[in-house]
């Protein structure tokens, strides 16, 4: 038995009862001796067998009938091969391994796709919508189906999806996120609608997609978001410290230290009769926005001291080893001033 380039040539010697096909790299066959006490079938029969086995293998991969999945791989390589009917040629093959597995939600989007590639909108909606039904509480369901969605420009749908999603799994974040940012509007100047329905009061996916924002460096959509986050109380201090150092080293002073001041100011004082925050080193410096930056500098370890404090329970600490005449530059803070004249006081 012999395969090359989906030729295949049968030499049946005396005596064969059989031969087995197995699909890989290297094509083999194994063919038995059948003992005296077989029942001997004719050649012709074999032979036959053979050929449809043979016949069987070059067109499925396998001398069994496909299962479901065979046949939807089949379809998925008619996808991605060149051929010149694209997607048309998959659909009969998605159809048939839906019709043998209805029950299973990814062959209704599996057919859903090339459906909707083919200008099909009503039949691709209808295996979307199927798939959702059979596992609501699928992201990858989900998502598949929100793509469609946003394909075809239907937003309510595409945004309950997206809302399922950001509550089931934190997987598909950046995806989602993509996904909002081509919902809000336009003018980006209002997207609190857009946010409120997709995001609302899920705080992992609130805080997530500011920090995807600003990724982005989408100044208006990260002004509108804010504000739509400030609007609902959904402000956090580690969103206000985030958001604060991006406006500061955006030369936008003056928010940046609105923002501190109203969300994540440590000092009671501070912006009213103080203007250095954590003065006295309480807490942890964040080492972002208002706060105080401790960088590492030869010669000095910077540390926070609970055995002295001038107020409070701490103090920052300086340890010189005097190997390094140092500048003074291992603990630094940056401030915002309106004009005026003040008076800088140190206990040392």
């Amino acid at each position: 038995l012999h395969m090359a380039r989906k030729r295949l040539i049968l030499r049946c010697g005396p005596g064969v009862f059989a031969c087995a096909f197995a699909p890989s790299d290297t094509f083999s066959a194994a063919c038995w001796q059948p003992s005296p006490m077989s029942i001997r079938v004719p050649a012709l029969y074999a032979l036959a067998l053979a050929v449809l086995m043979g016949a069987s293998w070059l067109k499925t991969g396998a001398v069994s009938p496909p299962s479901p999945q065979t046949t939807a791989n089949l379809a998925w390589r008619e996808l991605w091969i060149d051929h010149a009917d694209g997607p048309h040629g998959a659909i009969d093959l998605f159809r048939q391994a839906l019709a043998e597995d209805t029950a299973f939600p990814y062959r209704w989007s599996d057919l859903g796709e090339p459906l909707a590639a083919t200008g099909q909108t009503d039949s691709a909606r209808y295996c979307f919508r199927h798939a959702v039904e059979l596992s609501p509480n699928s992201p990858q369901i989900a998502i598949r189906a929100a793509n469609f969605y946003l394909s075809e420009g239907d937003s309510v749908p595409a945004l309950q999806l997206l809302t399922t999603i950001l509550r089931l799994t934190s997987d598909y974040d950046a995806m989602v996120f993509n996904s909002l940012v081509r919902l809000v509007p336009l003018d980006r100047a209002d997207p609190g609608a857009t946010l409120q329905t997709a995001i609302g009061s899920n705080t992992r996916a609130r805080e997530g997609f500011f920090r995807f924002l600003i990724g982005l460096n989408d100044e208006p959509l990260l002004s509108a978001t804010w504000n739509w986050m400030e609007v609902r109380s959904y402000v956090t201090r580690p969103l206000a410290v985030l958001w604060a150092e991006w406006l500061g080293t955006h030369r936008d002073g003056e928010r940046a230290f609105s923002v501190w001041k109203r969300h994540a100011a440590l000092d009671p004082a501070y912006g009213i009769t103080g203007w250095i925050d954590n003065s006295g080193f309480e807490n942890e410096p964040a080492g972002q926005g208002f706060d105080w930056r401790i960088q590492p500098s030869p010669g000095v370890k910077a540390t926070l001291d609970s055995a002295v404090a001038h107020s409070g329970k701490s103090s920052l600490r300086l340890d010189f080893d005097g190997s390094v005449n140092d500048d003074f530059r291992p603990a630094t803070q940056r401030v915002w001033l309106p004009p005026g004249r003040y008076r800088l006081t140190t206990w040392v």
